[in-house]
Parts: structure tokens; C-alpha cells; sequence
């Protein structure tokens, strides 16, 4: 009887170290930052641009689901060094804006690097094929330096 509940007790805590490791995993290699390891201090103070999407009532989950794809897309521009994009969180406060239907986060390395995103030929094309999708958006941008 007790070699089976030391048995029970080992795979417990096999199981709680397993679940330990598998959560801690993803996030420093996760791919949401475009950055050599020689380069992870430039993400210490990025410039962050922040853009809030509200769809018009008659987009369909299709445009939806391509505007998704092109963002994906901008992952490829030379100066992102972090994309983050998706929809509000469930947060349940009432100062938490959620009406917005998706998100899109960029981090620079700098102003020069966000100026660069703007023009580049993948951000204008994304702008182009699916600004007709849009309602509304709000942009912001914060550069710590």
C-alpha cells in the first residue's frame, strides 16, 4: 500500500514539474519579436506603435480572416523588432476599452524604424487592399526615449 501511494505521489509531481516547464517555455523564443539575441536590448525602450481596428457591420469572416493573414505579413518588414496583434481581452473592468475588434502592436528600435514600417511596400499594400473593412481607427504612439 505504500510503495503505491509514493508511486501516486512521484507521478503527481512528475505531472505539477511537466505543467511547470510547459508553461514557462514559449516566451523567450516566442515569435512575436523579430530580434537577434545580440539585439534583445533594443527592445529594452522600443517605440511602440499601437493601431485599434473597429470592422464595418458587413465584413465577412473571410476579410476578416485575410486582414489577419496580411498582418501576419508585416512580421517581414525589417525594422519590426515585436508584433503583437488580436482581439480585446476578456478583462471584466469598466475603464478597459474593448470595443475595438482588433489590435495591432509594432515595436522599433527606434523613430527611424517606424518611419520606415510606414513606408514600406507591405504596410501599403495591407493599408490598400483592406482599408475598406474599417469603420474606425485609432493609432498611438509612445517612444520612451
Amino acid at each position: 500500500m505504500k510503495t503505491a501511494g509514493l508511486n501516486n505521489l512521484k507521478l503527481l509531481g512528475a505531472l505539477v514539474l511537466t505543467l511547470i516547464l510547459a508553461s514557462c517555455g514559449g516566451h523567450q523564443d516566442s515569435k512575436q519579436y523579430n530580434v537577434h539575441p545580440e539585439e534583445k536590448e533594443s527592445l529594452e525602450n522600443p517605440f511602440i506603435h499601437s493601431v485599434y481596428f473597429w470592422f464595418k457591420e458587413s465584413t465577412t469572416q473571410e476579410e476578416i480572416d485575410a486582414f489577419y493573414a496580411d498582418t501576419e505579413k508585416l512580421r517581414q518588414i525589417e525594422s519590426v523588432r515585436g508584433l503583437f496583434y488580436g482581439k480585446p481581452a476578456s478583462t471584466d473592468r469598466p475603464i478597459v476599452e474593448k470595443s475595438y475588434d482588433l489590435a495591432v502592436i509594432v515595436h522599433f528600435k527606434d523613430l527611424a524604424g517606424h518611419d520606415a514600417y510606414q513606408q514600406d511596400q507591405i504596410h501599403l499594400d495591407l493599408l490598400s487592399t483592406h482599408s475598406d473593412i474599417w469603420e474606425k481607427v485609432m493609432v498611438t504612439d509612445v517612444d520612451p526615449h
